[in-house]
C-alpha cells in the first residue's frame, strides 16, 4: 500500500511542476509585455517544468523504499 501511495503522488507532482513553472513564465511575460508578441517566458517555464518534473520523477522511481520486513525481523 505504501508503494501505491508513493507512486500515485508522482503524477500530481509532475503536473503541478509543469503548471507552476508555466504560470510563472506567463506572469513574467505579462510583466515584461512580451505576451502580445511571443510568449517566451511561458515556453521557457513549460519546458523547464517538463525537464524538472522528469528529473524529479526519475529520482523518486530510482529511490528504493525501505523494506519493513527487515525491521520486523530484528525486533523479534
Amino acid at each position: 500500500m505504501r508503494e501505491y501511495a508513493r507512486l500515485s503522488s508522482l503524477g500530481f507532482e509532475f503536473s503541478a511542476t509543469v503548471a507552476l513553472l508555466g504560470w510563472l513564465g506567463w506572469l513574467l511575460d505579462e510583466w515584461t509585455g512580451l505576451s502580445e508578441s511571443f510568449p517566451a517566458g511561458l515556453l521557457l517555464g513549460v519546458f523547464l517544468g517538463l525537464g524538472l518534473g522528469i528529473y524529479r520523477m526519475q529520482l523518486k522511481l530510482n529511490d528504493k523504499p525501505q523494506d519493513d520486513s527487515s525491521s520486523k525481523d530484528s525486533e523479534s
